[in-house]
């Protein structure tokens, strides 16, 4: 019971006037489609590609709500992509997921210095998760898009 009352909280199917943008940044193609198909299937409209530099031209044109991104990006870094994110007015409240499989605690410390969660690999769905319910509110407040008329 209480996992169904857990995903029914992030799960944006509940808010039918609401649309909520993901971004998916991955390298790896098998985790960028399973955090892309876990995010589709409670209502989430999730792109995904596997470098930082695609994801800057596309955030731009899309007001994405959430970003899930890899620690270890080729090409810009997610550490360097996490402070574009921040010094930037209209990024800056972009919620901002680091999936890492570091267990070192510098690592960590430098994904909370860019105001990031992290999400470990291997307990990514739960993180992720548990992530989006600790932002609900401003998930359903945050975007520049209106209701679907």
């Amino acid at each position: 019971m209480e996992a169904i009352a857990h995903n029914q909280m992030w799960d944006t199917r509940l808010c039918p006037n609401r649309l909520n943008f993901a971004l998916v940044i991955e390298e790896a193609d098998n985790l960028r489609h399973s955090v892309l198909a876990r995010l589709r299937e409670h209502g989430w409209l999730a792109h995904g590609v596997n470098r930082a530099e695609q994801a800057l031209s596309m955030l731009v044109h899309i007001p994405y709500n959430l970003i899930v991104l890899d620690s270890e990006l080729p090409g810009i870094g997610a550490m360097d992509f996490a402070r574009i994110l921040r010094k930037s007015k209209d990024w800056r409240a972009i919620g901002l997921v680091i999936i890492s499989g570091s267990e070192d605690a510098s690592c960590a410390d430098q994904i909370a210095e860019t105001g990031a969660f992290l999400a470990r690999r291997s307990t990514w769905e739960e993180d992720l998760f548990g992530f989006l319910l600790s932002r609900g509110e401003a998930f359903r407040m945050n975007s520049a898009c209106g209701p679907i008329l």
